[in-house]
């Protein structure tokens, strides 16, 4: 099994917000603008794309997941038949609505907007944490050289934890905890690229 990368883990993570909002604006105005309109035949031919638009951003969003799992050495197969392009009517409707694989679409265009924003949230807090740690000794000659203002000082549980260290030395304590985090975070935004492929490979299996 390939080594999957972790900035194209951070990548998949940060872009899956973008994605969950087109998906679920799509889904969402699709549906409702073509089911009214039904009744007056205008909403078959919308009905069907918005299926179609749903279940092609599944599939293709499945591919980049494959692919990020893969190394990017092999492109994954597609196991499900070609999406269909076009309405027409009644007959698009109906073959949409006979296959699995549309309403997984739908789920995912719904889903994938709380996921996406738990990723790009996780894909953002996680690195700026982890880098605004590690450089608590420059935070610490900042703030102590231009604001006259001593940080970790006034904290009780680093005062408690560490009592004979002075400031100075308890920002390079939290620079060595900032140290291990930054090591620690490749592994992570594997951890969480992989969750979120198996959110993409749950929904979009047969």
């Amino acid at each position: 099994m390939k080594k999957q990368s972790s900035v194209k883990a951070w990548t998949l993570l940060v872009m899956s917000l973008p994605k969950g909002i087109a998906a679920f604006v799509i889904a969402v105005a699709g549906v409702c603008v073509s089911v009214p309109l039904i009744i007056v035949w205008v909403g078959l031919p919308l009905l069907a794309a918005t299926l179609a638009a749903c279940r092609r951003m599944m599939v293709q969003e499945e591919q980049v997941v494959e692919g990020w799992i893969q190394g990017d050495h092999g492109q994954p197969a597609r196991t499900d038949g070609p999406v269909p392009q076009r309405g027409d009517g009644w007959r698009s409707v109906f073959t949409l609505l006979g296959q699995g694989q549309t309403y997984r679409g739908i789920i995912y265009s719904l889903a994938q907007l709380p996921i996406g924003i738990a990723g790009f949230t996780f894909a953002i807090v996680l690195p700026a944490t982890a880098f605004g740690v590690l450089l608590s000794p420059l935070a610490y000659l900042v703030s102590d050289r231009l604001f006259s203002f001593e940080l970790f000082s006034y904290d009780n549980t680093w005062r408690f934890l560490l009592s004979d260290m002075s400031s100075y030395e308890r920002s390079w304590v939290a620079g060595g905890i900032g140290l291990v985090l930054v090591l620690l975070l490749p592994l992570i935004l594997r951890k969480l690229g992989r969750l979120y492929a198996a959110w993409v490979r749950t929904v979009s299996s047969t």
